[in-house]
C-alpha cells in the first residue's frame, strides 16, 4: 500500500513539474483541435494584414476567426463599421487652427484617411482624440493667402511629404502643440532643410508604412531608417535633427488595447496554442520592442518638450 501511494506521488509530482507555471488563461481564443501548420498560418495571417483598411478586410478577418478560434472581427469592430459606412466628410473646416509658430506639431484622429488605413487601425488610441496622424510646420512655408501651399512636413502615400494648412483643418479630432522651450531659429531650419530633403523625393526612392513591405507587422520600420516613412516619424526627424528626443514613449499610451495587440496577440496565441507562458512572452516582447521603435502621435502628445494650445474632438 505504501508503495502504491508513494508512486502515485512521484506522479503527480512528475505532472506538476511539467505544468506550464506562467500559464495565463486564454478564455479569449478557443484552443485549436489540432497542431497548427505555422507556413499555413502565416498565409492566412498574412491576408489578413494585406486587408486592413481595405473593404475585404471584414471577410479575411471573419474567416481567420472561424479558422482559428480568434476574435479578430470583434477587436477591430470600430474600424470595420467605419470601412463599410465611409469616414467622416461632413464635419466643417477648422478655421480657427494656428498655424502662427514654426516648428509646432500638429495631430489628429477620428477619421478614415490616408494614415487611417493602416496605421490608425493599429495605433493605440488612449487619450481623447485617438490622434494616431502627425505633421510639423515649416512656417516659412506657410501663405495665408493660399492655405493649400505644402507647409507642413509629414507623410504621404509616397513616405515622406508635404500638408496643407487645408488638409489639417479638414481633420476631425485635432490638436496643436507649441514648443515650450525657446527655439534656436537657425538650428530649427537647418532641421527642416534637411527633412526636406527626404520630402521631396519621388516615389520608388522611398516608401510609406510603420512596417516594411507596408503590412508586414514583423518587420517594424526603425527610427533610423531614411527609406520607410510614416507621419510622426517625420516629426520625430525634425526634432531629432535641432537635437531633441520627443518620444515620450510614456506609459499612459496603453498598447494592449491597440489593433497591433489585437494582431500580435491573435498570432501568437494561435501559434503556441500548447504553451500560453510561451504565447504571453512573445507577444511581450513584440510589444516591448515596438513600443521602442516606433514614434507614436500619443507619444509625442505626452512629451515634456510641448504645450497644447489648440484642440478640436468632434468624434
Amino acid at each position: 500500500m505504501r508503495k502504491s501511494l508513494l508512486v502515485m506521488a512521484i506522479a503527480i509530482a512528475w505532472l506538476a513539474s511539467c505544468a506550464d507555471p506562467l500559464a495565463l488563461p486564454l478564455n479569449d481564443v478557443q484552443t485549436p483541435a489540432g497542431p497548427v501548420d505555422q507556413a499555413e498560418l502565416d498565409a492566412d495571417f498574412a491576408d489578413v494584414l494585406a486587408a486592413l483598411g481595405k473593404p475585404e478586410a471584414a471577410i479575411t478577418m471573419a474567416a481567420f476567426d472561424a479558422k482559428y478560434g480568434t476574435s479578430l472581427s470583434a477587436d477591430f469592430a470600430e474600424q470595420l463599421a467605419q470601412s463599410r459606412f465611409g469616414g467622416d466628410s461632413n464635419y466643417p473646416p477648422l478655421t480657427t487652427m494656428p498655424f502662427a509658430v514654426d516648428g509646432a506639431v500638429y495631430l489628429s484622429g477620428g477619421s478614415d484617411d490616408l494614415a487611417g488605413s493602416v496605421i490608425g487601425w493599429v495605433a493605440p488610441k488612449s487619450l481623447p482624440g485617438g490622434f494616431y496622424h502627425g505633421a510639423i510646420l515649416d512656417q516659412a512655408k506657410f501663405d495665408p493667402n493660399n492655405l493649400d501651399a505644402p507647409a507642413l512636413q509629414s507623410a504621404i502615400a509616397k513616405g515622406a511629404g508635404y500638408e496643407s494648412a487645408n488638409d489639417w483643418m479638414a481633420k476631425v479630432n485635432a490638436a496643436v502643440l507649441n514648443p515650450n522651450f525657446a527655439v534656436n531659429a537657425a538650428r530649427l531650419n537647418q532641421a527642416q532643410a534637411t527633412v526636406d530633403y527626404y520630402c521631396a523625393l519621388p516615389a520608388g526612392q522611398q516608401a510609406y508604412g510603420f512596417f516594411k513591405n507596408y503590412v508586414n507587422i514583423f518587420n517594424v520600420v526603425t527610427k533610423q531608417d531614411r527609406y520607410w516613412w510614416y507621419c510622426t516619424k517625420v516629426v520625430w526627424e525634425v526634432y531629432q535633427h535641432y537635437g531633441l528626443d520627443i518620444d515620450s514613449n510614456d506609459h499612459r499610451v496603453d498598447f494592449s488595447s491597440s489593433g497591433l495587440y489585437s494582431l500580435v496577440s491573435a498570432y501568437y496565441k494561435t501559434l503556441y496554442f500548447w504553451s500560453p507562458s510561451r504565447a504571453r512572452a512573445a507577444i511581450d516582447s513584440y510589444i516591448a520592442e515596438a513600443r521602442g521603435k516606433i514614434v507614436l502621435a500619443e507619444e509625442i502628445l505626452l512629451s515634456p518638450h510641448f504645450t497644447k494650445v489648440f484642440e478640436a474632438i468632434r468624434k
